[in-house]
């Protein structure tokens, strides 16, 4: 599935590739965040004494409310992070694995390549030694430059392109997750989608603000650097 309505030769004038990184530089086969996911309930069930039924409900009160469940114990409880994030990204990463398709094409792929994740530095780098992608990317952009904004907040794209130095127009940016493409778009810069079957990637959105949607990364890539070589 892609859309046609951007052609691939609209790419010649881009400078700088945002990628978010989970779901994204990884297919979400993976399910990575299914580990994520169980520790941050484990997380809430032992801070606030409850049920895991009852840590899962303020969970996902949390998310539906702050955009992540990290600003919602933050806003709500006032938590310091630093512990949350190692807890909740003490997980086994070798379900990763390397795409060389995927290293094939970002080698070829002409500007600036970034990392933009709701994740930390520290739990990206991780990721990004067991997929082979260690040194693909100038920067990384996580939640503490983004002062714990997460995406979709508009606040965190302005501090990205600040961090990045980029100018929207000649950006890039892709992710799995559609609504995370709306402050994007917004800014001017060129949105891909990569859907999933997980809920959370949108499957029933409407599209208007995705120039390119494909469900390969390693392939629509390939396409790019094919078509401006």
């Amino acid at each position: 599935m892609k859309k046609t309505m951007c052609k691939l030769s609209d790419m010649k004038n881009i400078k700088y590739w945002i990628f978010d990184l989970d779901n994204t530089l990884y297919p979400h086969q993976a399910d990575l965040f299914s580990q994520v996911d169980k520790k941050m309930g484990l997380f809430i069930q032992k801070m606030f004494n409850v049920s895991h039924e009852e840590a899962r409900r303020r969970q996902k009160s949390f998310f539906k409310t702050h955009g992540t469940t990290l600003r919602g114990l933050m806003t709500e409880h006032g938590i310091e992070p630093y512990d949350y994030l190692k807890f909740v990204h003490d997980i086994d990463f070798n379900v990763l694995k390397i795409d060389e398709t995927l290293i094939a094409a970002l080698d070829r792929l002409p500007g600036e390549k970034f990392i933009y994740t709701n994740a930390s530095t520290d739990y990206a780098k991780v990721v990004l030694s067991h997929i082979g992608l260690s040194g693909k990317f100038k920067d990384i952009f996580d939640i503490h430059d983004a002062n714990f904004l997460p995406k979709p907040d508009v606040r965190s794209y302005h501090k990205m392109i600040d961090k990045f130095s980029i100018d929207p127009k000649s950006s890039v940016m892709v992710e799995d997750l559609a609504v995370n493409l709306n402050p994007a778009a917004e800014l001017g810069i060129t949105t891909v989608w990569l859907p999933s079957d997980d809920l959370r990637s949108g499957n029933d959105y409407t599209h208007k603000n995705i120039d390119y949607i494909t469900e390969s990364l390693p392939q629509w890539l390939t396409s790019v650097v094919s078509e401006l070589d």
